[in-house]
């Protein structure tokens, strides 16, 4: 076995601290981003859960009806909105892509006025794996937002 000498050993410290000061490429995805958005109507009543919806967290809703299915791009930086039963707008904003190729997003509900926009949200999603997003009131029970990011 080869003995390692001291020179050797400084020369290889200092090469891979070198290595940690070098400044990583921005992690982004390989392909266009795109959000699947579910509107859904939560409400007390006969247990039931919309098959188109899939699989609801525990909430203390027990009936969920899909009001309506969109899919919005997603940019670095830009917000892509769609408008909400309420007549308020729920928008989405895809900020970085980590290296492990998970989305920070950020999720907003404008106010009642349509003027500005209030924070509801920022997650690290998972590609494919649905979060969600609720608390507006609506006919009698809550409008719930399911969002899974959609990754090429």
């Amino acid at each position: 076995m080869r003995q390692v000498s001291r020179r050797h050993l400084t020369f290889g410290a200092l090469v891979m601290g070198a290595a940690l000061l070098v400044p990583t490429p921005e992690a982004r995805a390989d392909g266009p981003v795109t959000a699947e958005v579910l509107i859904i109507h939560a409400t007390q009543g006969t247990p039931s859960v919309d098959p188109a919806i899939g699989e609801m967290p525990p909430l203390k809703y027990n009936n969920y009806k899909l009001l309506e299915r969109k899919v919005l791009p997603l940019s670095k930086g830009q917000a892509s909105s769609t408008g909400l039963p309420t007549g308020r707008t729920f928008q989405l904003v895809l900020g970085d892509v980590t290296p492990d190729k998970r989305y920070k997003i950020s999720a907003s509900i404008s106010q009642p006025d349509g003027k500005a926009f209030l924070k509801l949200l920022e997650i690290t999603a998972q590609p494919n794996k649905r979060f969600f997003v609720g608390g507006q009131t609506y006919q009698g029970g809550s409008l719930v937002i399911g969002v899974r990011i959609l990754a090429q």
